[in-house]
């Protein structure tokens, strides 16, 4: 911010007048779930208003809430409102604000999964970050840092595959299980899951970078899939009352999922895992004060305390070496030295060219045919 640099203490501090002042909860008060006029500067009795973008359903919500409400004690000139939606439907909203009013973003920061933190950067959707004036950062690896700055990483999770332990007894072992005739009408796929279609390729002769074995298997087996889903309690439910039986999902999702009481169990499959970190972005269009209270929150978040409750929450790997797993946690699969160490790494840049492509390949392979 160069001269124009806002002192810390006077834009986070609080006046002792202000101290009196009541928190707000963590959600901000009413929160419109589909904002339409941006994260405006602007909160309620002159507040500093920070919009901080978290991902719908289950417990992923729950630091950033947890988070949002200790902050707003601890700064009581600034109101933190959580936007809850999934990446893949959220990100356009983001995206349409930045063309149509650049300078009032629907976000301000966020939690944004590899493909999304990619697509950001094609898009220049997202601020890049001093990581030397991060103090937390210093015990963040080079896994969790971006070459372009545009954000770091808090957590990594995974991508395999859930079933439902009531209605398969024996578990899947590969991921050539979801294309299996065996469950014809039993699949159920997140919308425009494109990592199914790189699995395949990658198991009949393709790859990342030629899908086409991927896209004629699926294409073929689409009649396969039961329903798609654009949300994750939508995820749950079809897995959980019967509509559906297998899918591909993140481990932290579906362990979530169990915990919240639906029969299903993660498995990693035999040629591992896809590895998904998640990032804290910040978004163009902030103002200065904006952006200085976010890269505040990004340096808080990535401390020990936090960094372990959103490993704990959404169950994936902290980004912060200081954070020790719970032992139960540790016991996963996900977590295991042996399955860790067969994560399957993949180009998000690459993704995020040809996520337009894939799409339009999506709609006429899969969804066509299903």
């Amino acid at each position: 911010m160069g001269t124009d640099k806002i002192s810390r203490r006077r834009l986070l501090g609080a006046a002792a007048a202000a101290a009196a002042l009541p928190a707000l909860s963590a959600c901000g008060g009413d929160i419109d779930p589909q904002p339409q006029t941006g994260a405006s500067a602007g909160g309620s009795g002159g507040k500093e208003k920070i919009t901080i973008f978290a991902f719908l359903g289950n417990r992923l919500a729950d630091m950033p809430k947890a988070f949002a409400a200790d902050y707003m004690s601890r700064h009581p000139n600034v109101q933190i409102d959580i936007y809850e939606d999934s990446n893949a439907v959220g990100y356009p909203k983001i995206l349409a604000a930045k063309q149509t009013t650049p300078d009032k973003p629907l976000v301000n920061m966020g939690f944004f999964n590899s493909q999304i933190s990619a697509q950001g950067d094609l898009d220049g959707t997202w601020n890049k970050l001093d990581y030397a004036a991060l103090t937390n950062a210093a015990n963040v690896s080079d896994t969790f840092r971006r070459a372009n700055s545009n954000g770091i990483g808090i957590g990594a999770d995974q991508i395999g595959i859930l079933y439902n332990t009531n209605n398969i007894k024996t578990p899947p072992t590969t991921w050539a299980d979801l294309w299996n005739d065996t469950y014809k009408g039993r699949l159920t796929l997140f919308d425009y899951w494109w990592h199914v279609v790189f699995m395949a390729a990658r198991l009949n002769g393709g790859s990342l970078e030629n899908m086409e074995p991927g896209w004629r298997l699926w294409k073929s087996k689409a009649q396969n899939i039961r329903t798609l889903v654009t949300a994750n309690p939508e995820w749950q439910q079809v897995l959980s009352n019967g509509t559906a039986d297998i899918t591909s999902c993140w481990n932290g999702t579906g362990l979530q999922f169990k915990a919240d009481g639906a029969p299903v169990d993660y498995v990693v499959p035999a040629e591992g895992a896809i590895a998904v970190p998640v990032y804290l972005q910040t978004v163009q269009g902030n103002t200065p004060t904006q952006q200085e209270i976010c890269v505040d929150i990004v340096n808080e978040m990535l401390s020990p305390k936090w960094c372990q409750m959103w490993a704990e929450t959404a169950v994936q790997a902290p980004a912060n070496s200081g954070v020790s797993l719970p032992a139960e946690l540790a016991a996963l699969p996900g977590f295991r030295a042996e399955n860790v160490a067969k994560l399957i790494s993949v180009d998000w840049a690459l993704v995020a060219k040809q996520n337009t492509a894939w799409r339009a390949r999506w709609d006429a392979d899969v969804k066509a045919n299903i």
